[in-house]
């Protein structure tokens, strides 16, 4: 059957297999429905199918009541062997929610076992519609229906009257739309003035969402070509190794990379290649390729010491790139000069690692990390070797592009915001519901990768005994949410944690029986610790320490306002506090007069240990113990990756010393020895967070599952 050009009709269904476009109708197996209802689409729902269910659907119509074996609808629909079963039966899942076939037997695409899928709907062609002729009737002028102007003797006075009103009305009424065609012609001359002159700080809102890729498992970091017909991105294949996958436009067609590797960085385009960061056997290169030629080995073009996601930029003749100092880690950014790479600037190591670049006009925008929810925004002449810090950001900003020539686009947990660059100002950006990274913007729309936002839990960990591995334990109703929960921390018999199980990260509360919310924000706020002092529990949110009242969850600000003060710790009854000003870092207390007092300069965290001492990560990785009251320090032969790892990798318990490495890998050194073991827990996802307290021996971990990632295009909300 031919469907390009007819439109099809089937249950409460009409479909346009040219566009895939479904209207909701009545139901035809209703007598009363007419053809002419058939047609009409107005006050109906419409859907517009994605590409993937498009080619579907019209496979399935194009040969109703045949039964189509899996393998041939994926040699059919997704072609080059990309496709899987787990694919197939999603996007069949989809069309029946879309299609509302969700009755037994079912109404449209029938399930064979073992067998495979029938479309058993009956189809009707809807006839073309038809116009109707609709004859106009010219209105007689008034003076026509007169004799003369002169009446006769034939001619009342009362009809010379009514004639001489009919004109006056008739004058009214065509001045007055006369004066409406005016106002309205001065009214879109105004609007498109401001348009014109305010089209540049106009932000639309990307609530319109299209899907690109729709295949099973991860894609993300897409580029789209230069001329605009293909967008390349990356996919993560069932060996958890990267590639590339030209997806063309037009006929969704896709083009798979031969090559893989381990790890793979965002892409640029430089002299009409794809040129990329990848990590293959744990080294790092910056390779190069023809866009075309993706069934061909990439050249591995120029070296780089830390791998990056999103560290390439380029422009015209220019390409730099961001990497660390082998031995201090402190950020660093070169230059592609022709021949050779070349150092331009070494930033501070108070940094924990550089995040993004940008080049604009010989003007590379970096964007730095100072740790798990702040970054800091610096702008590089590549002509003067000119260095200027521009803003310092309160999330954890992780991509970075263009808006326009005056204006940034930044994504992080917490939304996307555009950055002016000339006002220092954060806007933000509303898009459609979910969580998206890579934003790119393109003429209208927006490139981007959408990302779920329930991904992690806490489960505790059973402690290894001798001879046996360490197990997960089952966790608590009150800890089971099925949504990102992380932050734990607990004093006797009560525990708070942080949660978007009701939207929203808030703050939940555990009394020892029932679990309740305590805040109720309404619009995001950073909260990056939770900890007890006594029986009251503080957190700390948007970098401002609060107690957090258990009765109503009021927060009262304590401590110091205004300070960049990051993770805290209360060991014997005490405050410690690791702060970052200046592009350094300190290890704080008070003193008797609750004074701020500085006890380790390039200190990064601290927590609690034995014999009212602490452990205290230093900026080169190193652990010292340290014991506040006489000054005794003692170094631990431990180290640290702060730098490729989370805040929450490491943690007391009264056991000891509990860290991850930069493999996911659990390590335990016991209070008292010099040496560590590793800890084997059986099938566990990856671990992202420990969490523990000195008087406890219990230990949690946060495991955060392999999210599905999706390639989509957000349209602006049309204007009403």
């Amino acid at each position: 059957m031919q469907l390009a050009d007819t439109t099809l009709c089937f249950g409460c269904w009409k479909y346009s297999p040219g566009t895939g476009t479904l209207w909701r109708i009545a139901d035809l197996a209703d007598s009363s429905v007419s053809s002419s209802d058939i047609i009409s689409t107005d006050n109906v729902h419409t859907i517009v199918l994605e590409p993937r269910l498009h080619e579907l659907l019209n496979y399935f119509l194009q040969r109703p009541d045949l039964i189509h074996a899996k393998s041939d609808l994926l040699d059919a629909v997704w072609g080059d062997a990309e496709g899987t079963d787990a694919a197939l039966m999603r996007a069949i899942g989809v069309l029946r929610k879309l299609l509302q076939d969700t009755s037994k037997p079912a109404t449209y695409i029938e399930t064979l076992s073992k067998r495979g899928y029938r479309w058993v709907a009956p189809l009707q062609i809807a006839p073309p519609v038809v116009t109707d002729k609709v004859a106009l009737k010219m209105k007689t002028p008034v003076a026509a229906s007169l004799v003369s102007e002169q009446p006769d003797s034939s001619v009342t006075a009362d009809a010379v009257a009514s004639a001489q009103l009919r004109r006056r009305r008739e004058k009214q009424r065509r001045l007055g739309l006369l004066s409406a065609f005016f106002v309205c012609a001065v009214s879109a001359l105004v609007i498109s003035l401001l348009l014109f002159f305010g089209k540049t700080n106009f932000i639309p809102s990307f609530t319109q969402q299209v899907t690109i890729s729709a295949m099973a498992g991860r894609e993300q970091k897409p580029l789209l070509s230069l001329d605009q017909q293909t967008v390349y991105y990356q996919q993560q294949t069932v060996e958890r190794q990267w590639r590339w996958i030209a997806h063309h436009l037009s006929n969704h067609r896709k083009q798979l990379q031969v090559q893989q590797f381990s790890s793979l960085g965002a892409a640029q385009w430089f002299d009409g290649q794809l040129v990329f960061q990848a990590k293959q056997q744990n080294k790092c290169s910056i390779f190069r390729i023809l866009p075309e030629r993706l069934d061909v080995e990439a050249e591995a073009w120029l070296p780089c010491r830390q791998f990056m996601l999103q560290g390439l930029a380029a422009q015209g003749d220019e390409l730099v790139w961001l990497d660390q100092h082998s031995e201090s880690g402190a950020p660093q950014l070169w230059r592609f000069n022709g021949q050779k790479a070349e150092l331009q600037q070494t930033f501070s190591p108070a940094y924990r690692r550089p995040v993004a670049a940008l080049l604009d006009r010989k003007q590379v925008w970096v964007l730095l990390q100072q740790d798990d929810f702040n970054t800091s925004l610096f702008r590089f002449n590549l002509n003067t070797a000119a260095l200027q810090k521009v803003a310092d950001f309160p999330y954890a900003f992780h991509t970075l592009s263009a808006w326009d020539d005056k204006r940034l686009l930044l994504s992080s947990p917490a939304g996307s915001f555009i950055f002016s660059t000339e006002q220092s100002q954060l806007i933000p950006l509303q898009l459609a519901s979910g969580a998206f990274v890579d934003q790119q913007r393109v003429t209208d729309r927006l490139l981007a990768t959408q990302i779920p936002r329930d991904s992690a839990d806490l489960l505790p960990l059973q402690p290894a005994t001798s001879g046996r591995s360490s197990t997960l334990l089952s966790a608590s109703p009150w800890l089971s949410s099925n949504k990102t929960d992380q932050l734990l921390s607990w004093n006797a018999a009560q525990a708070a944690l942080a949660s978007e199980r009701s939207g929203l990260p808030q703050i939940w509360w555990f009394d020892g029986t029932k679990v309740s919310q305590l805040t109720r924000f309404s619009q995001w706020r950073q909260i990056t610790q939770l900890l007890w002092a006594g029986s009251e529990l503080h957190a700390v949110i948007d970098q401002q320490l609060f107690v957090v009242s258990l009765s109503d969850g009021a927060l009262t600000p304590v401590l110091f306002q205004d300070r960049q003060l990051r993770h805290f710790a209360v060991c014997n009854n005490q405050w410690f506090w690791a702060e970052f000003g200046h592009q350094q870092w300190q290890l704080k207390t008070m003193n008797q007069q609750q004074i701020p007092i500085e006890l380790l300069a390039d200190s990064i965290d601290v927590r609690c240990a034995p014999d009212q001492s602490l452990l205290v990560l230093q900026q080169d990785g190193r652990i010292l113990r340290v014991w506040p009251d006489s000054g005794k320090q003692q170094l631990l032969p431990w180290r640290l990756n702060w730098r490729q790892l989370n805040g929450n990798s490491w943690t007391t318990t009264s056991n000891g010393l509990y860290w991850l490495d930069t493999e996911g890998q659990l390590w335990l050194a016991r209070w008292g020895q010099m040496q560590s073991e590793r800890l084997q827990s059986p099938e566990l996802l990856q671990v992202t967070g420990l969490y523990g307290q000195l008087d406890h021996e219990q230990l949690f971990l946060q495991l955060t599952r392999d999210p599905e990632t999706d390639v989509v295009w957000l349209q602006p909300q049309p204007l009403q």
